[in-house]
């Protein structure tokens, strides 16, 4: 009974933008599949893997073609998730704070080679929150805006995971450590240069324009009205994420398609001049190791050769039979969230969950939704292996 409920839920709780989806929807081998049946499968894996709740949006030609709601926004009081629900997008800010610096590079406020320290007051260990780098200040004042982006300025993944501390863990410009640390700096460089909250700059600079009205890199009081918890695995809540101060590796809540929107735009080459279009787009660095950040972040791998694994500016890069692809994950301690952009093919999707289960999930959805077989879901942790 369980089951059947949660598929009724997903296949009758359409939204006015889901309303509009293409009967069809095509996967990158040119194969396609009805927008009945792909509503279908996604319910059955959802359920099969205990994912309390999901967005769908599925990008084709530069246009949102299939929207999709799948579970609760609140298990406890079965209150159905809809496309409208805000959900926390964890690391996907990532690539909209990555999109709003490079904007500002075209503005000519700031440069992506300058030292960091050169955007700020005062010498970088006197400021209180990174007072742990004052033994480290000549190596710091290397760090540049490109070596933030590109994940290898040498900064840890998170202090908390080093005796809350955030000392260098490598030379800057030497290696790739995925660092949440060296993403909030970029964004308190932003703030601390302009006079400006970076939740300001974002609206004005991204959400205002791309009209994403369920965005915001703050919580608003108006998410109050039609927000989703989050679940661990074992399905008991973990609560839901509200942010107060913007911050650039990952304060943000949005939707699917409001987030759709952004990467159509990124797709599409528009917002930014071509030379940071090129550069963003391209590998900046190339990444060998086994995974981002943990124990086997050091661990050499020819795993994702074939893929050619990169970053780019502020965005994961890999390489297909379907030409360059590129994409960003999404970890909170219970929301899970995935994108991948095709732009050759002119085919991405973007999906946002409220569980922890949604990774065991995620390979057979994005198989689902694009025929997408390219992701590096083991180098991201979302294999469990």
């Amino acid at each position: 009974m369980k089951k059947l409920i949660y598929l009724l839920a997903c296949c009758f709780g359409l939204t006015a933008a889901s309303a509009q989806m293409i009967a069809s929807v095509q996967h990158l081998d040119g194969n396609s599949v009805t927008a009945s049946a792909l509503s279908a499968r996604i319910a059955h894996i959802a359920d099969s893997a205990k994912v309390a709740g999901l967005q769908v949006a599925i990008i084709h030609n530069g246009q949102i073609a299939y929207t999709k709601s799948f579970g609760y926004k609140d298990t406890e009081k079965q209150l159905l998730l809809d496309d409208s629900t805000e959900m926390y997008a964890a690391s996907l800010t990532k690539v909209v704070s990555a999109y709003l610096f490079l904007r500002l590079v075209d503005q000519g406020i700031f440069s992506l080679d300058e030292p960091v320290h050169h955007y700020l007051k005062l010498s970088i260990g006197q400021y209180p929150k990174w007072q742990d780098l004052a033994g480290d200040t000549a190596a710091f004042n290397r760090i540049t805006p490109r070596m933030l982006l590109t994940h290898s300025s040498g900064m840890p993944v998170l202090r908390g995971m080093y005796g809350n501390k955030v000392s260098l863990i490598s030379r800057p410009g030497e290696k790739f450590y995925y660092s949440n640390e060296g993403m909030n700096l970029l964004g308190f460089m932003i703030e601390e240069y302009t006079g400006k909250r970076l939740e300001d700059l974002a609206r004005k600079e991204v959400f205002a324009p791309l009209q994403m009205s369920h965005t915001s890199m703050i919580w608003e009081s108006a998410f109050e009205k039609n927000f989703s918890f989050a679940y661990f695995k074992d399905g008991k809540k973990y609560g839901s994420e509200r942010r107060e101060n913007g911050r650039a590796a990952g304060s943000m809540t949005t939707t699917a398609a409001d987030y759709a929107k952004f990467v159509i735009n990124l797709m599409a080459h528009k917002g930014l001049s071509k030379r940071l279009y090129r550069q963003m787009l391209s590998p900046q660095f190339m990444v060998r190791s086994k995974r981002g950040f943990g124990p086997l972040r050091d661990s050499i791998t020819t795993d994702n050769d074939r893929i050619k694994l990169a970053w780019g500016l502020g965005t994961g890069l890999c390489h297909t039979p379907y030409g360059p692809a590129f994409f960003h994950a999404g970890h909170g301690d219970a929301n899970q969230n995935y994108f991948i952009a095709f732009p050759k093919k002119g085919i991405a999707v973007v999906i946002l969950s409220n569980s922890e289960n949604f990774e065991g999930a995620s390979q057979a959805i994005l198989e689902s939704c694009i025929g997408d077989h390219y992701s590096p879901l083991a180098w991201l942790g979302y294999l469990g292996n």
